[in-house]
């Protein structure tokens, strides 16, 4: 069973980290200034996600966007991911994690989201998941 008990809970937090991150943080202008935009295809629960300097977007509405960048994995490891609990060579070489699209630009994605790592254990918490993966 998935850390998260299902799609619209998923769909709300993350909303709301990603609409946070863009409009508190420097993530929205580092991404413009990148040209990155990332599509999640993520599974159990299946939830659908595109990301770029103005936020999410779910569902049909993101599978309608062209990313740069394509991550697909488990709703689990994306809860390790955000706790700093997963090893993302690793689980990149183990398949754990799939990333389409220019790996440079896969590799500039991950020090950007520092600022959504420092809020997520408070997610965590307003949302009543475990703070270990």
């Amino acid at each position: 069973m998935s850390i998260f008990k299902n799609k619209s809970l998923m769909e709300e937090m993350f909303g709301e980290i990603w609409n946070k991150m863009v409009k508190e943080t420097e993530f929205g202008t580092k991404l413009k200034e990148s040209g990155i935009s990332i599509f999640f295809v993520i599974n159990d629960p299946d939830v659908t996600m595109f990301v770029d300097e103005n936020g999410p977007l779910f569902g049909e509405a993101a599978k309608q966007k062209v990313p740069v960048v394509t991550m697909k994995m488990s709703a689990d490891n994306v809860h390790k991911f955000w706790l700093d609990q997963l090893n993302i060579p690793k689980a990149l070489a183990l398949r754990h994690i799939k990333a389409k699209g220019p790996v440079g630009k896969v590799l500039q994605v991950i020090p950007l989201l520092k600022p959504g790592k420092a809020m997520y254990p408070d997610y965590c918490r307003k949302f009543d998941l475990p703070l270990e993966a």
